[in-house]
């Protein structure tokens, strides 16, 4: 079944109400840094921001806590990020 494409793999017809379109297969990805990820989905703004991990929700002034246990840091989830969003 897949011969065809084998053998001329830089185009794929197909035949659609009687008539053969040409279509070319692409393979399309997107490649970032977490920088520029963080850019894109809003989680992350530089130190100034209340909230500057990507990963989860320690907030500014608890960065340095060492007494601040895991279990009292929510992750970033969307249902999370909604919440703080609502709260203002």
């Amino acid at each position: 079944m897949l011969q065809p494409l084998l053998e001329k793999s830089e185009a794929l017809y197909f035949g659609i109400n009687g008539q053969v379109i040409t279509f070319t297969a692409r393979i399309s990805f997107f490649l970032a840094d977490m920088l520029e990820v963080d850019d894109i989905t809003a989680t992350y703004k530089g130190a100034q921001c209340k909230m500057p991990c990507h990963t989860c929700m320690v907030l500014q002034s608890n960065l340095n806590n060492m007494s601040l246990k895991l279990e009292n840091v929510p992750h970033r989830t969307h249902e999370n990020m909604k919440q703080v969003i609502n709260d203002g």
